[in-house]
């Protein structure tokens, strides 16, 4: 191509364009020519090229036209290219036709010469108009290719995303937006549908330098996606994703230090679930066989502790008590504590609600019974492999398929240096460690040789992960109704349990009924109607700004906090109803007010009340229900987030200018920001409305 001045020559066979330019054949006679040529001119582009292009377009199509219906002009053209095939095969088009002839090569599906002339053409900073067409055809162009990608076997999602987000910049940055307002929500669209699965396939680009910038740009990604739909799965990612399903395909193409890193990291106003909670936990266990740090068992160990104490579900096989005593054991071994571990396992309590006979089964199965203080230690051990080859490196990108022996873990100097620290309380996690090692090739086997048997037979007696896994089609939004009951924060080699930033490990409690409610999709419906002055609690409440860290200096003297379940929320927010009455109602009695709210939910309803009070009016409010639907509690136990659901009528009286009486009978969910007050209590701080009916 050359770019001269205000001529522009395309460097294409142009007889061979000309065709294609009509959708027709070199070969077509005249009248299929002239067939081609009026239903392609019939049919305008369907984005806004201004009329200016339109015609020049026109004029293209007429010399394509003309160029294949003259017969002489076929043989002048064969004839020029046997003499100069350079001037042949170049036409030259005046500067103020060039954005129609990008219209009709980008119709003919000539993608990547748009996009050649296109560029060059935007280097000399084109006046506005021009500018603006010769964009919106590069942006289609773009489109083009992104189909391309999609057709392509498999497709290739990652260069559909990338061409399309240079449209979409393309558009944003260059003026057409105007132009083209559907197709720029067309790309928009498109993206929102396929960036979750290109994310994906970033991540699982191989971990090699060359692929170094895309792999960091997945990471980006999942960030991007999994922090903006929302906790606790209840919003959806693009593509059809849950949010559980997303993140436990995500963390299939991550090493476990990076989900350890993505967990560390997310914000404290998505306080993670209990599926992450364990796979963040698993994840710990993987870096620490790895990297020979059983300190991050501990770790691990600590978010199963706080798995353990939530009821979460009665679909699991398995009684809440009983639920990861497992897991707690293998930790336990892991760190060299076989008393423990025994006692997790109940293997000497047969009424011990931990004990599962089918699990006593397998370890007795793969011991040698010799009535030695650790002649369950084999068994023991191939339960504990079998663990980690079957449920948890598959989990991470960096251990999936790995070789390792038990040996290599246990006689390691800095896993031995640790369990030396452990040492104590009559527990000898040196000696354990010792004797696992010692087993050798008879209880250490590689990975690679744990048999397929000694797989199904675990299967078949642990079956929760399983169900964990299945639970985003089950039950998504199953949330946990216990609060997190602290546990040691640490820091340990660059990975934070939450930093100080997010000292507040917070679930999500949902109720069966919001879950429900959540799966069946309720939409937020705003208010129709706005009431004068505060109809209810629309207007007045701002966002809930959560927590982001517990600094508070420890009092003098411990304080009994009592502990924030549904009844004392319920309680707390039936309060509130009843005092908004009173400060709202004829005896205007604001002061009231600060029995039960504190900080900025205070300042603002004051304000409300004092300026219901000089107009002379006042509300009559009528509570129908309240129902709590989820309670998110603070590590400290000091601050919690409540969402309920609140039916309530009310009626709205001015006795001077009877005009401005309203009424109304609403169902609206809202969320407060709850705070421990001391002797003042639990308070609200912050209200926001999140839907209504």
């Amino acid at each position: 191509m050359e770019l001269l001045k205000h001529l522009i020559g395309l460097g294409n066979d142009w007889f061979a364009c000309s065709a294609q330019v009509l959708g027709a054949e070199p070969h077509f006679l005249s009248d299929g020519v002239r067939r081609a040529f009026e239903a392609r001119a019939a049919k305008p582009p369907q984005y806004g090229y201004t009329t200016d292009t339109l015609v020049g377009r026109r004029q293209i199509l007429q010399i394509a036209h003309d160029t294949l219906t003259n017969q002489s002009s076929r043989t002048e053209y064969d004839r020029a290219l046997s003499e100069d095939r350079d001037a042949a095969l170049t036409l030259d088009v005046a500067w103020d036709k060039v954005p129609g002839v990008l219209c009709a090569l980008q119709e003919a599906g000539e993608a990547q010469a748009v996009l050649a002339i296109g560029g060059h053409l935007l280097e000399d900073r084109p006046p506005k108009r021009f500018k603006q067409d010769v964009v919106l055809a590069m942006a289609l162009a773009y489109v083009d290719l992104s189909r391309d990608a999609m057709a392509a076997s498999p497709p290739d999602v990652i260069r559909c995303c990338e061409v399309l987000e240079r449209a979409l910049k393309l558009l944003q940055e260059d003026g057409a937006i105007n132009l083209a307002p559907g197709l720029l929500s067309q790309i928009d669209e498109t993206l929102e549908d396929i960036t979750p699965r290109c994310v994906l396939e970033l991540l699982a680009l191989p971990l090699d330098e060359k692929h170094q910038n895309e792999h960091q740009e997945g990471l980006r990604g999942v960030r991007n996606i999994l922090w903006s739909v929302g906790r606790g799965g209840i919003g959806t990612v693009g593509g059809g994703f849950s949010r559980e399903a997303y993140m436990n395909e995500a963390f299939l193409q991550m090493t476990s230090a990076e989900q350890m890193d993505f967990f560390s990291k997310t914000p404290n106003s998505i306080p993670p679930e209990w599926f992450e909670i364990y796979s963040v936990a698993l994840a710990n266990v993987a870096q620490a066989i790895v990297s020979k740090r059983p300190e991050l068992i501990m770790v691990a160990d600590d978010l199963f502790e706080q798995l353990q104490k939530f009821n979460i579900g009665s679909q699991y096989a398995y009684d809440n008590e009983m639920d990861l005593a497992l897991e707690r054991a293998l930790c336990s071994l892991l760190v060299g504590d076989i008393s423990n571990c025994r006692i997790w396992l109940a293997i000497d309590n047969e009424s011990s609600p931990h004990r599962d006979p089918k699990i006593v089964e397998f370890i007795v199965n793969n011991s040698s019974i010799d009535h030695q203080e650790n002649d369950l230690l084999p068994g023991l051990c191939k339960l504990l492999e079998t663990w980690l080859v079957s449920e948890v490196f598959p989990r991470s990108r960096d251990t999936r398929g790995m070789q390792f022996t038990l040996g290599d873990y246990y006689d390691d100097p800095k896993v031995l240096s640790y369990l030396e620290m452990m040492e104590g309380g009559g527990a000898s996690h040196l000696a354990t460690a010792a004797a696992i090692a010692k087993l050798g090739a008879q209880a250490t086997a590689a990975l690679g040789t744990v048999k397929s048997s000694a797989i199904q037979a675990f299967n078949k007696i642990f079956p929760l992960i399983e169900q964990l896994d299945r639970s985003a089609m089950e039950n998504p939004n199953v949330g946990l109704e216990e609060s997190v009951n602290k546990f040691d924060q640490k820091t340990i080699m660059g990975f934070d349990i939450r930093d100080s930033k997010n000292a507040a490990l917070k679930i999500v409690a949902a109720s069966a009924l919001f879950a429900l409610m959540t799966v069946i999709g309720l939409k937020y419906l705003p208010r129709n109607k706005v009431l004068p002055a505060i109809g209810s609690e629309h207007e007045s409440m701002t966002v809930a700004n959560v927590v982001d860290s517990v600094d508070d200096d420890a009092p003098d003297e411990p304080i009994q906090i009592p502990r924030m379940d549904a009844n004392l929320a319920e309680g707390i927010v039936r309060k509130w109803q009843s005092i908004k009455s009173k400060a709202f109602g004829s005896d205007h009695s604001v002061e009231s007010l600060q029995a039960v709210l504190d900080g900025n939910m205070l300042k603002v309803w004051r304000d409300r009340a004092a300026e219901i009070e000089r107009k002379g009016w006042f509300w009559d409010y009528t509570l129908s229900d309240v129902a709590i639907d989820s309670i998110t509690v603070s590590l400290d136990g000091r601050r919690a987030t409540v969402e309920a659901t609140i039916e309530e009528a009310g009626q709205l009286t001015d006795a001077t200018d009877p005009r401005n009486n309203d009424l109304y009978d609403t169902k609206y969910t809202t969320r407060y920001e709850m705070t421990f007050t001391g002797p003042g209590g639990w308070k609200i701080t912050e209200g926001a409305v999140l839907k209504s009916s």
